[in-house]
């Protein structure tokens, strides 16, 4: 074997080995995802001192590992530490170091690598959802790990090479076509990862998304036109790129063709800066999911994630921020009980089965009560239909007393049941009366299909609500102390960051190293 083929097969084989390492921490969370899914499944009434220590030792595991440097948890810097670490070895490995364009075309091939991945991570039908129990907004920040890793490797590939020619006197190569074409690759790449700087992302989405659409898109086929020989398989890596984010476009598509038949949203003005929208048609979801709402009339090329309130029909409460949330509430203040055509793609998300539970707590911030609620109601209508009964502690945290009657319906079932302990907050009012027992002479909600108070002002009570913010881990504290070590307590959070970030640290405290199971899922407000 010559040199050159010896190059070009130390080359695939650093391909081969990053999708077997990469699959490797893949198959790891499969397993962990399962272990605790039959854990749950089929402990009850079971536990054995053995079982009992292994529980202790994962928790105590867990804590270690919850612990924030510069505000991102250990167990994501564990995982990011590993990731470089195999993009390190691989780049270094089976080449000669000697010769900078050897390395930097090995670079190029790990480029393309994480190419690949960050792709994978990015789909929104993705098979880790019911393989692994994270969906695809969970790997969000995987999913930008590896872009970053994707456009250092690629312009670090691109310098090595210049220096290369540079020592040569060989750098008229930039002009041949296929070199051309890599380099508008590389700059393409850099132009995704400058619209993804946090601030620009969230105040301009939609600028953001256009961006990142058209610049993959101009990538696939650049890098095709880079190394366009299918016997250096570069290209058949690129074309099974495309055809996976292809596929995932097809099947969101296909979704939103078919929930748009006969489907169609009625707009209901809320206090406080939201807007309740109810469309015809229902979805087969877990409750808690979340859903992609397209309303043509309001952005033809855009759709945005709203969590489902209710699924059958669907139902979301969104709260008004800018561009489209803000187009949505102005249009139905302008036009209270307007119906707009529109389709959903959905739902996503992969939520653990509170109704296994034996105590629910469940603790939003804001309109994260989407969540909350949606998991809730679910408890307790499979409680009524299995003639059994589960106590769930609803903790929710408002800024002002208005915007408790963005689920004023949701509340009066919440508070009809004995099951449920309510804490509610209000951080902001000036007086709120924390012995109060209902709201100020608060009409029910309007009629999301008729866009009107069908009540005529009728007082609808409220439960008792306190001022100020919560004292989260306090409260679960108090919670959790009721349950006895046999049982098994789920909780879930939606909300800003410092709440879930509370949440979190409440629960992987060590005095419950010996408590109840305990089952954390949340929700984040970081789309």
């Amino acid at each position: 074997m010559d040199s050159k083929t010896l190059r070009q097969a130390n080359n695939v084989w650093s391909n081969k080995y990053f999708a077997i390492a990469v699959g490797a921490i893949m198959a790891l969370f499969v397993i962990s995802h399962w272990y605790t899914f039959l854990y749950l499944k089929y402990s009850v009434g079971r536990s054995t001192p053995f079982l009992r220590k292994l529980v202790r030792y994962n928790r105590m595991l867990r804590r270690s590992l919850n612990c924030s440097v510069f505000g991102i948890p250990s167990k994501r810097w564990l995982l990011y530490l590993v990731y470089w670490s195999i993009n390190l070895t691989l780049t270094l490995t089976n080449v000669n170091l000697h010769k900078l364009s050897y390395v930097g075309k090995r670079l190029g091939w790990i480029a393309v690598a994480n190419f690949v991945l960050l792709v994978f991570l990015a789909l929104r039908n993705t098979p880790l959802a019911p393989l692994a129990g994270r969906s695809y907004e969970q790997l969000r920040p995987l999913h930008k790990t590896a872009g970053y890793t994707c456009i250092v490797t690629a312009v670090i590939h691109a310098i090595v090479y210049l220096n290369a020619w540079a020592q040569a006197n060989e750098l008229e190569n930039m002009c041949e076509k296929a070199n051309l074409a890599g380099a508008i690759a590389g700059l393409a790449m850099v132009i995704i990862g400058l619209s993804t700087i946090g601030w620009l992302a969230r105040r301009y989405y939609e600028v953001f998304y256009i961006i990142h659409v058209v610049m993959f898109i101009l990538i696939v086929i650049l890098v095709g036109m880079h190394r366009p020989d299918f016997a250096k398989s570069t290209v058949v890596i690129v074309i099974f790129t495309a055809c996976l984010w292809a596929s995932d476009r097809l099947l969101r598509f296909v979704k939103l063709c078919w929930n748009f038949f006969g489907n169609y949203a009625t707009l209901t003005p809320m206090q406080d800066g939201a807007v309740r929208v109810k469309l015809h048609r229902t979805l087969h979801c877990t409750p808690g999911s979340h859903a992609f709402l397209w309303m043509p009339s309001i952005r033809l090329f855009e759709s945005h994630p709203f969590t489902l309130v209710s699924t059958s029909p669907v139902e979301f409460l969104i709260r008004k921020y800018d561009g489209y949330t803000h187009d949505l509430f102005e249009l139905a203040q302008r036009q209270p009980g307007k119906r707009l055509r529109c389709s959903v793609d959905g739902g996503y998300g992969q939520i653990a089965n509170f109704t296994k539970f034996d105590r629910v707590i469940l603790v939003a911030g804001g309109s994260g009560a989407s969540f909350t609620f949606a998991l809730a109601l679910s408890v307790l209508k499979e409680g009524e239909m299995e003639n059994t009964t589960k106590t769930i502690d609803f903790i929710w945290s408002v800024k002002h007393s208005e915007s408790l009657h963005w689920f004023e319906k949701e509340l009066q079932q919440l508070q009809a049941s004995p099951c449920v302990n309510l804490f509610i907050h209000v951080s902001r009012d000036e007086v709120v009366s924390e012995d109060s027992s209902s709201l100020d002479s608060a009409p029910i909600a309007a009629d999301v299909e008729k866009g009107k108070d069908e009540t005529g002002g009728q007082v609808i009570p409220i439960s008792a609500h306190r001022k100020g913010r919560p004292d989260v881990a306090n409260l679960l504290a108090s919670c959790i102390s009721q349950c006895s070590s046999e049982s098994r307590i789920g909780i879930g959070a939606c909300g800003p960051v410092q709440m879930i970030e509370t949440t979190r640290d409440a629960i992987y405290q060590r005095t419950y190293d010996n408590g109840p199971s305990i089952t954390l899922h949340t929700e984040e407000f970081q789309w």
